[in-house]
């Protein structure tokens, strides 16, 4: 499997993501313009700039440009209004770019849940895919239990942040970006104390994270490991109570589930840390902007409207920036969970897919002997229950295979259902090896059953 999730993301989702990233630049410009329109509504109608005479009115809605080495072309003259009409059209406008904004991020987030539940969907059939070509093997070591949580629930928060794979760094840095450069616009003092403000929370909060992520992957391989012990429990509790070890058992899933506790103990006090910090650098800024703007208001450098809109778009920018953030951790932790999955799902000797190809017509029937030629198994200790055989069985024939419990009969029935991979030596249709047949041949033309 692809090692990293970005690269799986954008290798099944390329055209629906580059169409995504192209509506969100778009949202965009009606984001910015609804920065614009208070100062708008508060230096003319509301603060009476451009009606001081009775009876006076503005252009509304007046299109025009400055082109280089022509002067102002003029698109549309607009319609001239009054100060109370002029303060109602621009309430409406705002309403407008309101509305508008909401159903940019009504399509952004419906679209990017349909996409991270696809892929989810892909992720789930590739991680099944490649448990019916594991080596036969392979299923005497891993539990099915977990194999089948890491196919439900561990691979379930990659849903929620494949849609948001490509597109939150670009909404959220887009929106922080269009309030930033607003605010910089406005004035440039304000616009610095913004700036030095988001780059601490840049700078620090993500090394402070760093430990949240730690915690959060011991979290989990403990969380998994006592779920095995329980299993175990459970699966041998003929023994446990035959040897009298119940006690045993107890003290030992205590001390599992005290190192767990001690685990998201230290996970919920960084959590809640980093949280604090987040929320004071994101309110010493309006504070900040109050002292200063205020007193550039009152030295005239700067005027209500701007200080209204200044403090408007800021409100906007600490919810980008914590998602951003908070995105960053995301990612960082569903890469490792995705990587741990991705290392329980790769194996030496995966079943090529050509073996398990669909084919619709019935395939010839097997007229060659099968044949064990040197064939030599051991079971999971090491312990050889065939050494060097060779057997040749022709069809008709009927052939018992009889020996002890511990004998290689079983286990030589099992190799010429494919059941279990010779060591050394082949099984062999004709010339044809066993192994490299497709199951649509030996599954149709063979059958086995088990005692």
């Amino acid at each position: 499997m692809e090692p990293s999730l970005a690269r799986y993301i954008w290798k099944h989702t390329k055209k629906q993501q580059l169409w995504i990233l192209m509506i969100v630049v778009l949202s965009m410009i009606p984001y910015f313009m609804s920065f614009d329109l208070p100062k708008l509504i508060v230096n003319g109608p509301i603060q009476g700039r451009g009606f001081e005479q009775p009876g006076a009115t503005q252009p509304f809605m007046r299109l025009h440009y400055n082109l280089p080495f022509i002067g102002e072309v003029l698109f549309f003259s607009g319609f001239q209004l009054g100060r109370k009409a002029t303060l109602f059209a621009l309430s409406l406008v705002f309403l407008l770019l309101v509305v508008i904004n909401g159903l940019f991020k009504l399509y952004i987030n419906t679209y990017k849940g349909r996409l991270g539940e696809r892929m989810l969907r892909r992720i789930r059939f590739d991680l099944v895919d490649r448990v019916l070509r594991f080596p036969p093997v392979y299923f005497k070591r891993v539990k099915s239990a977990e194999v089948a949580t890491m196919v439900k629930d561990e691979v379930e928060p990659l849903g929620g942040f494949i849609g948001d794979a490509f597109l939150q760094p670009v909404l959220l840095g887009g929106q922080a970006l269009t309030a930033m450069l607003f605010i910089m616009v406005q004035n440039i003092w304000l616009g610095l104390i913004a700036v030095v403000i988001v780059v601490i929370q840049i700078v620090l909060i993500p090394r402070m994270r760093r430990r949240l992520i730690v915690l959060g992957r011991q979290r989990q391989l403990t969380a998994r490991a006592l779920s095995g012990r329980v299993g175990e429990i459970v699966d041998g509790i003929g023994a446990v109570h035959v040897h009298d070890t119940s006690n045993y058992e107890r003290a030992d899933i205590a001390a599992r589930l005290g190192l767990i506790f001690k685990i998201r103990f230290d996970l919920y006090q960084w959590k809640f840390m980093v949280k604090f910090l987040n929320n004071f650098l994101a309110q010493v800024t309006p504070f900040l902007f109050y002292m200063v703007g205020g007193y550039l208001v009152i030295q005239g450098r700067l005027d209500v409207g701007q200080l209204v809109a200044v403090i408007g778009a800021y409100k906007d920018l600490p919810g980008p920036m914590k998602e951003l953030i908070d995105w960053d951790q995301d990612r960082q932790d569903v890469q490792v969970k995705y990587q741990q999955v991705v290392e329980q799902f790769t194996v030496e000797g995966l079943i090529a897919p050509r073996i398990g190809a669909l084919t619709i017509d019935d395939p010839d029937p097997m007229t060659n002997p099968l044949s064990a030629i040197g064939l030599s198994i051991t079971d999971d200790g090491g312990a050889m229950l065939l050494n060097r055989i060779s057997l040749q069985v022709k069809p008709g024939e009927t052939v018992a295979l009889v020996s002890t419990a511990t004998g290689g009969a079983e286990a030589l029935a099992e190799a010429f259902a494919r059941l279990n991979w010779p060591d050394s030596g082949r099984i062999a249709s004709g010339a044809d090896d066993l192994l490299e047949l497709p199951e649509a041949v030996t599954g149709r033309r063979m059958s086995y059953a088990s005692s």
